[in-house]
């Protein structure tokens, strides 16, 4: 009886520890750890985690954390305080994964699943990225654990055979086929979409690791050298405009109509579009420029009236002094000039920084 008594004393005192439970679980029980630990139904959990899944991801973002930092039933450490212990010798591997889940959040942040999925499979690509990285370093390092324990008692460790590795022929390929594209944009034979091609090369430096390793071959390098496209593509993704169109400031100043080209792009830098000189015909004239990163500034001629459509990815939009700014900036804006008849269709966008619309 005494015994029983202390026992349940025991019980008493020990302090609830949150973690997912192995019970009424329907994915990583995070959500009946939840209810067990605070009482409540776990449906109501679920609810919530799908709902902000479905507004924006947040409720994917909310899941995934939880079930990283919440320890299983059973268990002392969460998968991630695990992870931390387990990789102590090599932090760069924690680092390089967090990088690209962070990555993976940002993208995540802004996709929605219906109607259009905006950046949710960029969010999969670097949440792949990260995973196939983990289990190549992890799988190595296993390996050479093996091959220690393999010669603690004093016999020779079984040498394997030394693994070639993709990077040089991953490499090579990228030079061939990066300077095949080059070569025909610089001379005009096609229009290059270089988001297509970043991401033609991601998928490709992905075949490369796959293949390398059911082959055993080494693909570390690889994955390194793909993290690094991949992180050139989410920027031309999120620029959304041309990043390959020059690089430094530059000012057009057409004077003549006939001067005036229908577009007008470049990549990064200060760019100024003056057009305050040129007498527009009657009727209506269209005119798209766009600027990668930096500061875009169009002057237009005080007689024209005006139709301009401006964006902004990230940064600032200046409307004829109207003043916008933030995330996907969009604003319009219509001002009359001194002679009606002659109309200026403007469509300008920056995709990170400044636009600047304004009367001459």
């Amino acid at each position: 009886m005494n015994e029983t008594a202390e026992i349940i004393d025991s019980a008493a005192s020990e302090p609830r520890r949150l973690v997912r439970s192995r019970e009424n679980r329907w994915l990583g029980g995070v959500s009946a750890g939840l209810g067990e630990y605070f009482d409540i139904n776990p449906i109501v959990y679920r609810i919530a985690f799908i709902a902000l899944a479905l507004a924006g991801g947040t409720g994917i973002l909310l899941y995934v954390a939880a079930w990283l930092v919440i320890p299983d039933a059973g268990e002392e450490d969460s998968i991630a305080a695990a992870a931390i212990k387990q990789h102590r010798e090599r932090p760069w591997l924690i680092v390089g994964v967090g990088l690209l889940a962070f990555g993976a959040i940002l993208a995540l942040s802004t996709a929605r699943f219906w109607p259009s999925p905006g950046n949710l499979w960029l969010a999969v690509a670097l949440a792949g990225a990260a995973i196939v990285w983990w289990q190549v370093s992890t799988h190595s390092s296993s390996r050479t654990a093996a091959e220690s324990v393999a010669g603690a008692d004093g016999s020779p460790p079984a040498t394997a055979p030394s693994r070639r590795s993709l990077f040089p022929v991953a490499t090579g390929l990228l030079i061939v086929a990066l300077g095949v594209v080059g070569l025909l944009d610089a001379t005009g034979a096609v229009h290059v979409d270089w988001r297509i091609v970043l991401a033609g090369t991601a998928v490709g430096l992905g075949v490369l690791v796959v293949i390398g390793t059911v082959t055993g071959q080494a693909v570390g390098s690889v994955v390194l050298l793909g993290v690094g496209v991949l992180a050139a593509l989410a920027l031309a993704l999120a620029v959304r405009v041309p990043l390959f169109a020059g690089v430094g400031n530059q000012v057009d100043h057409p004077t003549t109509a006939a001067a005036v080209a229908s577009t007008y792009r470049h990549g990064i830098g200060d760019y100024r579009l003056d057009l305050q000189d040129v007498s527009f015909p009657v009727g209506s004239t269209h005119v798209k420029v766009t600027l990668g990163i930096g500061n875009l500034i169009v002057r237009v001629p005080r007689d024209v009236t005006l139709v301009v459509d401006g964006r902004a990815n990230a940064g600032d939009v200046r409307l004829l002094g109207r003043d916008d700014n933030g995330t996907q900036v969009h604003d319009t804006a219509v001002d009359t000039g001194t002679h009606p008849a002659r109309v200026l269709v403007l469509d300008a966008r920056v995709g990170l920084g400044e636009l600047k619309v304004q009367r001459g």
